[in-house]
């Protein structure tokens, strides 16, 4: 929708009429990664792509405000469980990974505004100084850390070639795609070398320790796994052991007051045989990749809830805060899913 005609129609309330018929019945599940502010070190090496500032994140909770009723996981488990009704245009918001940052600047602002949340946490990157991998690899490379030499020892722990200039990102699109392509077995040969190059980054550790889930707890988290390792649980040669040892992880650490229930698929990657596995594993929900909002209705059997992901780079206006009707126009018109 063109910015001007999205604009006009936003605030003259017609979206918002649009959105108060066709989803009141819908639950809406939102996704956010990283939250920091402005002059935090950490932006020098986080990816934009899945990291919001603070007073964007502020935004987009304003308007949840305006415009649905934020619902806890809970609410949401004991709806599909036990049919107990959600109130008119629920909303639930979401976090990957288990960043230090969602306790120390999300969730003040979620208490603000006395909002619950969901965490899905890696549990292998609990105390961690970085997520895995693939942070600390694209963390090197926008330090400009990533140089000839560290290349040259990666090259070696692998023992296959690969391309020594990383300085365009085209360059380092092909480096990444080509170690995704590696067994997580083979790949992981590098990992202690990645994880040591990317101890002088700014702001570490990045990853939430024990103590710090169970004050998330406290503050009205309600939490689910994604994954040990980041690992893409399609690639993994089994996925039910990983799901049942990740569920099993973080269990021991907050205990039996919010059963483990739900997971999110590390990398946004999943397939039938997936669900399956979870399944197997104790889940009964899974918060995947799929785009579009959740019909309410009675369900049976194992239930994928689509999420949309919240981009401050495709969402910001040309100051840096959240354009409200481009929000809009991303929420308001997803498609219905049936499961």
């Amino acid at each position: 929708m063109k910015k001007s005609i999205r604009q006009i129609v936003y605030h003259s309330g017609l979206l918002h009429q649009h959105h108060k018929l066709r989803n009141r019945n819908a639950l809406t599940v939102v996704l956010f990664h990283r939250v920091l502010p402005p002059n935090s070190p950490e932006w020098l090496g986080a990816d934009p792509e899945w990291t919001v500032s603070t007073d964007f994140f502020k935004d987009c909770l304003r308007f949840f405000q305006k415009h649905y009723t934020v619902v806890s996981f809970s609410q949401v488990w004991e709806n599909y469980q036990h049919h107990n009704p959600l109130p008119d245009h629920p909303l639930l918001i979401t976090f990957d990974d288990g960043w230090k940052c969602n306790l120390q600047h999300a969730a003040p602002l979620l208490q603000q505004f006395h909002f619950p949340a969901m965490l899905f946490v890696t549990t292998g990157a609990i105390g961690k100084s970085i997520l895995s991998w693939q942070e600390a690899l694209y963390a090197l490379w926008k330090t400009n850390s990533l140089d000839r030499k560290k290349i040259y020892e990666m090259s070696n722990a692998l023992e296959i070639e690969l391309p020594y200039t990383i300085t365009r990102e085209d360059n380092y699109e092909k480096l990444l795609v080509k170690l995704r392509s590696l067994s997580p077995s083979h790949r992981s040969n590098i990992d202690n070398l990645l994880f040591k190059w990317s101890n002088d980054l700014p702001g570490l550790p990045y990853m939430l320790t024990k103590e710090e889930l169970l004050e998330l707890q406290e503050k009205n988290f309600y939490f689910g796994t994604h994954g040990i390792n980041h690992e893409s649980l399609v690639h993994l040669n089994n996925s039910h052991t990983e799901l049942h040892i990740s569920r099993k992880m973080l269990m021991e650490i907050i205990g039996n007051q919010n059963p483990i229930v739900c997971f999110s698929p590390p990398q946004g990657q999943y397939n039938q045989q997936t669900l399956k596995s979870a399944e197997k594993a104790g889940y009964s929900i899974a918060c995947t990749s799929r785009k579009g909002l959740n019909a309410i209705k009675n369900r049976k059997g194992f239930i994928d809830l689509g999420r949309i992901n919240i981009n401050q780079l495709a969402l910001e206006n040309k100051d840096g805060r959240l354009d409200w009707s481009k929000l809009a126009s991303l929420l308001f018109r997803q498609p219905i899913l049936q499961n």
